[in-house]
């Protein structure tokens, strides 16, 4: 404000016109309007984020847990992995369900929405057509949003923005993820041949 009111002085003292002074306060006026839209929108975007994302008290899933015995894992997939469609085939041939992918073998993996208050974990692919008007409007304090992508992070911008603080697992290609999701498997092998 001292800054507007001393570019007015000067345009006294210099005797510029009132066409000067009529531009400098509309431009002072449209630097604030742009400043307080910016503003807003990132304070509407955070609270946004907060309300949507963190557990909501009023919609949390109550699952019941039967601490006599071990059930396994449920892993929901909410979104299709690029075009494809997660049924029986597709865990069985490209994902750990098949014995020899993983080490882990008490999880059952599912697409079917209605599961999700009784699912451990919900998989969004990143590429897979993560839509904010079809996320899961219930979130229970035992699940895991996961993340899964194998592309770089220059092919997955579109969901920064919109899902910072909605994931609390990646699994993706990189080493530091939470879940390494890699393009290969290391073995070891019993018979080294020279």
């Amino acid at each position: 404000m001292s800054r507007y009111l001393a570019l007015l002085r000067f345009c006294r003292r210099s005797g510029l016109s009132c066409i000067c002074k009529y531009f400098l306060v509309f431009t002072f006026l449209l630097c604030a309007f742009i400043y307080f839209l910016l503003k807003i929108k990132l304070s509407i975007d955070y609270h946004y984020a907060q309300v949507l994302y963190q557990t909501q008290r009023s919609k949390i899933c109550q699952k019941k847990i039967n601490s006599t015995q071990e059930k396994p894992k449920l892993i929901l997939f909410w979104t299709k992995i690029f075009t494809n469609s997660i049924d029986a085939n597709y865990i069985n041939s490209h994902l750990f369900a098949s014995p020899g992918r993983c080490d882990i073998n008490r999880c059952k993996v599912t697409n079917n929405r209605q599961e999700l208050c009784a699912s451990d974990a919900v998989v969004f692919h990143a590429r897979g057509g993560i839509k904010m008007n079809d996320m899961p409007q219930e979130r229970s304090l035992h699940q895991r949003y996961v993340l899964l992508t194998k592309e770089p992070p220059y092919k997955t911008t579109a969901i920064v923005g919109h899902l910072n603080y909605f994931f609390n697992w990646t699994a993706t290609y990189r080493t530091d993820s939470d879940i390494a999701y890699r393009y290969f498997r290391w073995r070891r092998k019993d018979k080294i041949v020279t």
